[in-house]
């Protein structure tokens, strides 16, 4: 397969462009400015583990009366859940919250592609909650598929993504 021309080449999120992992280095190598299609992946995973991590604005945002704010950054993230059982919870609302959240914030998603399904609670436990996502990455020559699965701590209201 011949090389991808520097236009179609995958490069990095402004983020990772901006953040110095080579502090000794004076200039940055032509490597460290693309990236291949694990990292991508890896570096997806990631930003929507810190997304499902933030509690965002919704109740404070009248959506009706400021529908743009409510679609802005200030409802960057999901509702916060900790503390709830899993029947408190409303597993299927959850998943409709984490749908929403990555189509809203989630650019690299190729729209169409997400799913978000319920898979189960965890067993012994009334306090976890597991979905599986599913999504298409935009990426050159071909969008690549992920799969994720999402463990969610109703208690701390923490979510782990890992790569499904």
């Amino acid at each position: 397969m011949a090389d991808l021309g520097d236009s179609e080449r995958l490069q990095p999120s402004l983020l990772d462009r901006l953040t110095d992992n080579s502090p000794g280095e004076i200039k940055e190598s032509a490597r460290d400015q693309i990236i291949d299609i694990r990292q991508l992946r890896d570096i997806v995973l990631r930003d929507l583990g810190w997304m499902l991590n933030t509690v965002n604005q919704e109740g404070e945002i009248n959506e009706d009366e400021f529908p743009y704010a409510a679609a802005s950054t200030l409802n960057y993230g999901i509702t916060d859940i900790a503390g709830k059982k899993a029947a408190e919870a409303r597993p299927y609302e959850l998943e409709r919250m984490i749908h929403k959240a990555i189509e809203r914030f989630e650019p690299r998603i190729v729209q169409g592609s997400l799913e978000v399904r319920l898979s189960t609670t965890v067993e012994g436990t009334h306090s976890r909650i597991l979905f599986n996502i599913h999504a298409e990455i935009w990426a050159q020559p071909v969008p690549v598929e992920v799969f994720m699965r999402t463990e969610l701590d109703l208690a701390s209201g923490d979510m782990s993504v890992v790569k499904g």
